[in-house]
């Protein structure tokens, strides 16, 4: 796998982690018993920068275990059928 390419996969990887990892621990201001101006869905405290570090951490795991295959095994782009 090329550097390009591991760098394709990585932010793919860490993207996909970081949209599962959003609903996580969520409360709206009704659930957590406040009253707050404006949206009324969003949330009290989103916590983004623990959930990205976690998708990185997820990401960074995901990318070793493709690199692993593509490195390792020969295993290649090449070898899946495109359409």
């Amino acid at each position: 796998m090329k550097v390009g390419g591991s760098i394709v996969v990585l932010i793919i990887a860490w993207w996909i982690a970081f949209q599962a990892l959003l609903p996580v621990g969520v409360k709206s201001p009704a659930e957590a018993g406040q009253t707050l101006k404006g949206d009324p869905g969003a949330p009290v405290k989103p916590d983004l920068l623990r959930k990205g570090l976690w998708a990185g951490v997820i990401a960074v795991a995901i990318w070793a275990v493709l690199f692993s295959l593509v490195q390792y095994s020969g295993l290649s782009f090449d070898d899946f059928p495109s359409p």
